[in-house]
């Protein structure tokens, strides 16, 4: 059986509705998947009943942005979490109001780059509602500004780009701490080497869970190295396509990994649930 542990919907940046994840995901042939809407758990029970029979298997998930002190932002996936969690809910709507102020200033050095961007349409009232770079990107291209998202980064929002602008800190052990909270399992999205070298011993003293290892982008040689670091600091593996259904992205489904490789993660889940320590 193959699934998809890191899809978003249009609750935070992806561009489906809730509602038409599960019939996305039976289309692509998957049997297990987890929706992992960043600093967000609105999509969660939506999706949910939207399953037939329980089927694909689903497992509740979020992605919470971490600002460390120095340094890129970093995002830790949370899995079969609590979405009533007061905790994991108070940690959202901070780090929500975090990327507003970031927005806010973004949108200034825009101004001052000679880009005049409508804040109204950058910030919704619904304090539910998503905020982050890729708002702006949109907003971007829909003015004619640039002609595509990569093209919005690379000019303006990316990290050497002139508008681009730090979320001030929140640190990654509050992430951590807010998943587990909420019942549920920490893992490393989306890790570079370098993210591995720099942050994966410490986020496993601050009690990391798992690390994403498989995803659509890196060679074999970076799975591996994600593999053995992961096996070094005794953590799970998980993988996942980072999926947002934006137009020009494959289908979901194209990329997925097999029920075997995730068996440490659905063990650990499995401990977890039955209120067992964690294996070290």
């Amino acid at each position: 059986m193959n699934g998809d542990l890191h899809i978003h919907t249009s609750v935070s940046d992806g561009s489906v509705p809730p509602s038409e994840i599960v019939g996305k995901a039976l289309e692509g042939g998957l049997g297990f998947l987890a929706v992992t809407d960043h600093n967000s758990v609105g999509a969660l029970r939506e999706v949910e009943r939207s399953l037939s029979g329980g089927h694909p298997r689903f497992i509740y998930g979020v992605e919470l942005s971490a600002q460390p002190d120095e340094g890129h932002e970093i995002h830790v996936l949370g899995y079969g979490v609590d979405p009533d969690c007061r905790a994991l809910l108070d940690a959202c709507r901070e780090i929500k109001g975090l990327k507003r102020e970031q927005l806010h200033e973004i949108v200034s050095r825009l101004r001052q780059d000679g880009v005049d961007i409508d804040i109204q349409r950058v910030f919704v009232e619904d304090e539910e509602a998503y905020v982050g770079r890729p708002v702006v990107a949109e907003l971007l291209v829909r003015n004619g500004v640039v002609s595509s998202l990569g093209q919005a980064f690379g000019r303006y929002l990316g990290r050497d780009a002139p508008a681009f602008v730090r979320m001030r800190p929140f640190s990654p052990q509050r992430c951590i701490e807010a998943v587990h909270e909420a019942g549920g399992l920490a893992v490393l999205a989306h890790p570079y080497i370098e993210t591995v070298d720099r942050w994966l011993e410490p986020l496993a003293r601050m009690g990391l869970d798992g690390v994403e290892a498989y995803r659509p982008a890196p060679s074999g040689n970076e799975e591996l190295y994600v593999e053995k670091a992961a096996e070094h600091f005794a953590l799970f593996v998980t993988g996942g396509s980072d999926w947002h259904g934006r137009e020009g992205e494959a289908p979901l489904g194209t990329f997925n990994v097999r029920e075997d490789q995730m068996r440490g993660f659905f063990d650990a889940l499995a401990r977890h649930r039955r209120g067992e320590a964690p294996r070290r």
